[in-house]
């Protein structure tokens, strides 16, 4: 999965992230989206959204939680918090993905093995030439 991000106002690799994830899992999955990050919220999404990214499948009974994801930078995965972050927003029932840069999925799930996070799956991105691939 890659795309161009050239939206106005995304400056961080983490929004930038979280911006292409949103999109292109909302077409993929066929469902609404709400994100965190620093930019903006979506007005409907719970003012109780820890996970940059949640996948909502919306009906006329209302909203289910479909999928969350979170993403992480280098900064962020070095944290030795982190993982109390990720067993805060593990919702039972619903598919949780962790997202980091290329070369810490076996960090990533070396911390996940170890706090017994249930995480559904492992993603690393990486950008070429302004380029953001989720392998």
């Amino acid at each position: 999965m890659s795309t161009l991000l050239r939206e106005q106002g995304i400056v961080t690799v983490h929004d930038q992230v979280v911006s292409l994830v949103a999109q292109r899992w909302a077409k993929a999955f066929r469902c609404k989206v709400t994100i965190h990050t620093s930019l903006e919220q979506n007005h409907w999404a719970s003012f109780q959204q820890q996970c940059d990214i949640v996948g909502w499948h919306v009906s006329s009974a209302g909203s289910t939680m479909e999928w969350m994801a979170e993403v992480e930078t280098d900064e962020s995965i070095r944290n030795t918090e982190i993982v109390s972050g990720w067993m805060k927003m593990v919702v039972r029932g619903v598919p949780f993905y962790l997202l980091v840069p290329r070369g810490l999925k076996k960090s990533a799930q070396k911390l996940v093995g170890e706090a017994a996070v249930p995480v559904s799956g492992i993603y690393e991105y990486t950008f070429i030439n302004d380029q953001c691939q989720v392998l």
